[in-house]
């Protein structure tokens, strides 16, 4: 994309009354003018802005550098292993992982010397290579400097699309993140998010508990977020639209049952990829499992 384009982007959603920003991707520490970006989007007078990286390129420290002092203020980072043989493997690149722990260090440094106003958390995928090795990701990340983590179930896409070996169910799943909780608010002290989730299959400890929903469940705590999506002429050109009602219209489904459910309105649904896999049976007592959860937890939270 053009940088005069991106800058008459940023323009005219900062007119639009947009309060902060983000550069996704793709990778976006690949864009050449990515710094030019967030100074010409400092200087309209944006406050919060993020990119969101798989924090290779941040390894060196005068890559990151130029982007805080151009006015980066938050970084969310992608890291779906803690252990090297599968965070190549993932990234089909060996060494990755290294420059990510680099990357690390860097940011955690960055952000304990006040350097990014807005913060820097994970945003990892909640897969089957990870899932029972839950609390050692997030004691090991934890252990250097990590304080905030945000897990977003699987979408069976791409490589995961059709496929058990990249994701889990929910029955499996649902205990590993109990676990997770326990280790949390007994000796982790992380703050963490959990999302993509059809709300029946989080635990019920959370969702009858409106303290622990507002602090676990990361669609109540999400900001609003209205994309635009750059492609080719030949793909269609610019397109806008909001994230979550493309989640709900397009990438997730309700099932019959779901409208017996006292949660339903809450409830952005299910991966219409995971049902491709799993099908429906474990959702057969979605509802008898909601109507045990306060509502109002929900609506307080």
């Amino acid at each position: 994309m053009r940088l005069e384009e991106v800058e008459r982007e940023i323009e005219a959603r900062f007119e639009q009354g947009v309060e902060s920003i983000g550069f996704i991707g793709g990778e976006p520490t690949l864009y050449p003018h990515l710094a030019r970006c967030i100074g010409h989007a400092r200087q309209t007078g944006f406050k919060r802005i993020s990119i969101c990286t798989n924090g290779s390129r941040l390894a060196d420290q005068a890559v990151l550098d130029n982007l805080i002092a151009a006015g980066l203020s938050r970084v969310a980072f992608s890291i779906h292993s803690h252990r090297a043989s599968l965070g190549d493997a993932i990234t089909r690149r060996k060494g990755s992982f290294d420059e990510k722990i680099q990357a690390i260090g860097n940011l955690v440094t960055a952000m304990d010397a006040g350097s990014l106003a807005d913060g820097f958390s994970f945003n990892s995928v909640l897969h089957r290579k990870i899932l029972f090795d839950l609390v050692d990701f997030t004691a090991f990340f934890s252990d250097l400097g990590v304080r905030d983590i945000r897990f977003n179930f699987i979408r069976p896409e791409h490589q995961a699309e059709g496929s058990r070996d990249w994701v889990p169910s929910f029955a499996e799943t649902t205990p590993k993140i109990v676990e997770l909780l326990i280790a949390n608010e007994s000796r982790l002290g992380m703050h963490l998010t959990f999302a993509d989730f059809p709300l029946c299959r989080l635990p019920w400890e959370v969702l009858s508990n409106p303290q622990l929903m507002q602090r676990y469940v990361g669609e109540l705590r999400d900001l609003v977020t209205e994309v635009t999506l750059y492609s080719p002429q030949k793909s269609g050109g610019t397109k806008r639209f909001n994230w979550k009602d493309q989640r709900t219209t397009y990438l997730k489904c309700m099932l019959p049952v779901c409208k017996s459910c006292v949660l339903e309105e809450h409830c952005e649904g299910i991966w219409k990829g995971y049902l491709d896999i799993y099908g429906i049976e474990e959702f057969t007592d979605g509802p008898s499992i909601a109507e045990a959860c306060s509502v109002e937890s929900l609506d307080t939270a």
